[in-house]
């Protein structure tokens, strides 16, 4: 079988720093290791068993020798600009899973550096490099792979050989909708099984609190269902503090401490471990998130839509965006533009204390297999 090289760069893949690259990183090479043996290069992780056919490599010392060993690479976004040089020079063809990095240039802490511009056009650069370097790639849904086919055709990966073999360049671009492995299925019907959905209404907001992203329009209309009389608890996850998020984090635990909300609403801190993420998902009754207007949300799906779909929980969030027109198509969204009309969608969820299940469309086993037929087939020569 071939050798898989899946470069993480800076996204970990352990339980308990467990972002939403690195976990579709993580459930990605589940499945890629039916067809070929896999390394997970993941500097910084802590170690952990990642299933059959996958080993974990965290020791940054361990590249050369993880790319000479390698067939090809799986690279993600904001790669090392070094590894990444490295990959191209030995010639490996390589998989690129990655989109326009528009949201970078929100992040405070490149925007309050002095040579910000060339800090933000390195990351353009290395972007551009994945794109004329990649073999193949891979996208999350149906807006990215349109970016992705833009900006393929205007660096010059689009050819007439390669749409007179496929106008929808299947032979150069899969879409592998953001879902899960069958794993993280089993486990998540477990725990759902068990859930006595009487108990509470509780909602989670599972995703980051980044600076596209407005956590006080869920918290306001949190405020106005419990005002209706719908008792709804209010759950934030990962509130770990970083410098690109701390004044949202900020803001959040201000306006929670300014109006009372204390006893209703918690910000958790400490990230979650694995039996705990699946029962605390599975003890919800909704999630919510909303982002803010901008481009970002433009041209991606957010990755916390893997929770409502794994889990079936309907979400309460914003209408501009693919991630609420995704979610419709599941039907999983309650569309919202005001907090009045969110906490109207909340109040209908609450009477409604429908039954969940994981939407099994989005399993990695189904959605994976022209990529991993790809990687069978002379181990994705060019």
């Amino acid at each position: 079988m071939p050798d898989v090289l899946m470069d993480c760069t800076g996204h970990r893949v352990d339980w308990t720093s467990l972002g939403g690259i690195g976990l579709r990183a993580r459930e990605l090479a589940s499945e890629i290791a039916r067809v070929a043996d896999v390394t997970v290069f993941s500097p910084g992780s802590l170690p952990e068993q990642l299933g059959a056919g996958v080993r974990l490599v965290t020791r940054e010392s361990a590249w050369s020798g993880e790319l000479r060993r390698s067939d090809l690479v799986y690279s993600f976004d904001s790669p090392s600009p070094e590894r990444l040089s490295a990959v191209v020079d030995s010639g490996r063809p390589m998989i690129v899973e990655n989109a326009p990095p528009l949201e970078h240039a929100l992040y405070p802490s490149l925007a309050r550096r002095a040579d910000r511009e060339s800090l933000y056009r390195s990351t353009v650069e290395a972007y551009r490099r994945q794109l004329a370097g990649g073999a193949f790639f891979t996208c999350r849904s149906a807006v990215e792979r349109a970016t992705l086919v833009a900006n393929l055709c205007v660096t010059g990966r689009v050819t007439v050989a390669a749409m007179r073999e496929s106008g929808a360049l299947d032979g150069l671009v899969s879409t592998i909708p953001i879902g899960f492995s069958d794993s993280a299925a089993a486990a998540a019907r477990r725990q759902l099984s068990g859930v006595d959905r009487e108990r509470s209404f509780r909602v989670i907001w599972s995703g980051g609190l980044w600076t596209y992203l407005d956590p006080l329009f869920a918290l306001e209309a949190v405020r106005l269902a419990r005002s209706g009389g719908v008792p709804v608890e209010l759950v934030f996850l990962y509130g770990r503090e970083n410098a690109d998020n701390a004044a949202v984090l900020s803001g959040l635990l201000g306006a929670v401490e300014k109006y009372g909300c204390g006893g209703f609403v918690t910000v958790r801190r400490a990230p979650l471990g694995r039996a705990e993420y699946f029962r605390v998902l599975a003890g919800a009754s909704a999630l919510i998130c909303f982002g803010r207007r901008g481009v970002e949300n433009d041209t991606c799906v957010r990755l916390r839509a893997r929770d409502s779909r794994l889990f079936g929980l309907p979400t309460v969030l914003d209408r501009h965006g693919p991630t609420f027109d995704e979610l419709t198509r599941d039907g999983l969204a309650h569309g919202a533009d005001d907090p009045e009309e969110a906490a109207a969608a909340l109040a209908a969820i609450h009477r409604r204390h429908g039954d969940r299940a994981p939407l099994d469309a989005y399993a990695y086993r189904r959605t994976t297999r022209d990529l991993c037929a790809w990687i069978e087939k002379g181990k994705g020569e060019r």
